[in-house]
């Protein structure tokens, strides 16, 4: 029998529905009692035997109305929590203040790999003894977040977080151990990078030596060999890996870049291998993934491969001969499933003749070779990138302009672009800010050549009897005069000479320089 007993509130009721229960002896499995209402939980009773009961409570003093009820609260508390607990994607387990297991959600038991009924009631350090950041919890009262965890028995990583479970009067009264696998913590990472998605569809050409690439690209994307592309700066190395990666059967999983060359090598070592905890001052608690390891099931790029270390070349051949990674600090290896692009416009096979890059890496970087052509060699895809890129930048900074004139398009596609796509991005983010009319003309099309022919290029003999620094301050008045003679404003000025408003300004008032003076 479980009723609810609505009740005015006095002294001695409890008393009193117990004697009633105690004359039928009957045994009361649980009873809680809140503010006007008394829960009642007692074992099963015949029709007859629970009416009586019912009978005599009714003639209790105080008794409002008393209804049967199908969970007793910390029953329907229990399975709120269950299903609560059941319907997200982490595991949880909760232990009582000694560290005996009370609860486990479905999602620990799958992550975990156990069967519920063997875990329950056990203790932590002998059901899962790798749990031990919830034992510390346990030991000290304090919560630790995001610790990676390795279980032997499974030879599995988890990211753990566990904080204890106070009651009413802020003593320890458990615990609770939040699990996750490193598969749902690398999709997280995923979702939180936000990586563009690229395809071959965006990377704009017209050009037959573009589409030839392409279509082998496209081939290659399927197969899990390592790529090596090569190309000149600029030229979009990066862009054509994502879109193997996005065409590749690995395309779910994650995509991950890293510039060797952006990183000191000492850490650009931890970053690719991680480390365990302690290894070294200042290293995070619970130790660090690397990208190998959160990039598995994915495809890492390594941009600008050719300028790392001896040291590193040698940890990364043995990484893509054992597809396996050890950390730095640890002594176990870590099987890893991921594929490997990398990047470089370095002459390789002249570093590798000179002792510069490792031969044995070179032939496994190198299965598959890609050759990205410069923009010089693919003429006829400029005026279409150029158009993209106008489309693109142009109502960010400008929309008056509508559109390039022809002119400049000759201009654009008589240059040789030694910093590539790059650099023609920057061309044309710089003559939308010049253009003065609803056009960009060729006037506005600022080459790199023609910076570099300005009036800067005096006869040194002109400085050989000053000091260096008074040689380029009259460098860059120079420059500047000649700049202010094309443009009227300084924001066009600043645009032109790649620098911002209030520098253009400060440096004008350092020389002493106006628009009126200089015209």
């Amino acid at each position: 029998m479980k009723i609810c007993i609505e009740n005015k509130d006095r002294h001695g009721l409890v008393y009193d529905i117990s004697k009633i229960l105690l004359k039928y002896n009957v045994n009361i499995i649980s009873m809680e009692v809140i503010k006007n209402t008394t829960y009642l939980e007692t074992e099963a009773l015949s029709y007859k035997g629970e009416q009586k009961i019912l009978s005599e409570l009714h003639e209790l003093s105080g008794i409002v109305q008393i209804k049967s009820i199908m969970l007793m609260p910390h029953n329907e508390k229990y399975q709120q929590m269950d299903i609560v607990f059941n319907t997200i994607n982490e595991g949880i387990i909760i232990t009582d203040k000694n560290g005996n297991i009370i609860y486990i959600n479905k999602v620990a038991v799958k992550i975990l790999k156990i069967p519920n009924d063997d875990i329950l009631g056990q203790n932590i350090s002998k059901a899962l003894p790798f749990c031990k950041l919830l034992l510390k919890t346990l030991q000290t009262g304090k919560k630790y977040l995001h610790h990676e965890v390795y279980a032997e028995e499974y030879d599995n990583h988890y990211m753990v977080s566990s904080q204890p479970l106070l009651d009413e009067n802020n003593n320890l009264s458990g615990g609770v151990a939040v699990i996750r696998d490193m598969e749902t913590v690398r999709q997280i990472y995923q979702k939180i990078t936000g990586q563009p998605s690229i395809s071959f569809k965006d990377i704009i050409h017209q050009s037959d030596i573009m589409e030839k690439l392409i279509l082998s690209a496209q081939h290659y994307a399927s197969s899990n060999s390592t790529i090596l592309i090569r190309g000149e700066t600029g030229s979009g190395k990066e862009l054509f890996a994502r879109a193997i990666h996005n065409a590749s059967p690995r395309h779910d999983n994650i995509f991950l870049a890293i510039n060797c060359t952006a990183i000191p090598d000492t850490l650009l070592e931890s970053e690719l291998f991680g480390y365990e905890e302690g290894t070294f001052t200042g290293a995070n608690k619970g130790g660090k993934l690397g990208l190998f390891e959160l990039a598995s099931g994915g495809t890492l790029f390594l941009d600008e491969i050719g300028d790392i270390s001896s040291t590193l070349q040698a940890k990364l051949l043995r990484v893509l001969q054992e597809h396996r990674v050890r950390r730095i600090g640890g002594n176990r290896e870590i099987p890893i499933n991921v594929r490997i692009i990398s990047a470089t416009n370095c002459n390789l096979e002249q570093m590798v003749k000179d002792g510069l890059f490792r031969q044995d890496l070179y032939y496994r970087l190198n299965v598959i070779p890609l050759y990205l052509p410069p923009l010089r060699e693919r003429k006829e895809d400029i005026r279409l990138l150029a158009n993209y890129l106008f489309q693109s930048t142009v109502n960010n900074i400008n929309t008056s302009i509508k559109s390039i004139s022809q002119e400049a398009f000759e201009k654009l596609t008589n240059y040789d672009y030694p910093g590539n796509v790059r650099e023609l991005s920057n061309i044309i983010e710089r003559a939308i800010n010049v253009a003065q009319g609803s056009q960009i003309t060729a006037e506005d099309i600022i080459l790199f050549n023609q910076m570099q022919n300005t009036s800067c290029a005096h006869d040194l003999n002109e400085y050989s009897t000053l000091n260096l620094d008074e040689a380029l301050r009259r460098t860059e008045k120079n420059i500047l005069q000649q700049a202010m003679k094309k443009f009227s404003s300084s924001r066009k000025l600043g645009a032109a000479l790649g620098l911002s408003h209030t520098s253009v300004i400060r440096k004008m008032k350092e020389h002493n320089l106006s628009f009126d003076k200089n015209n």
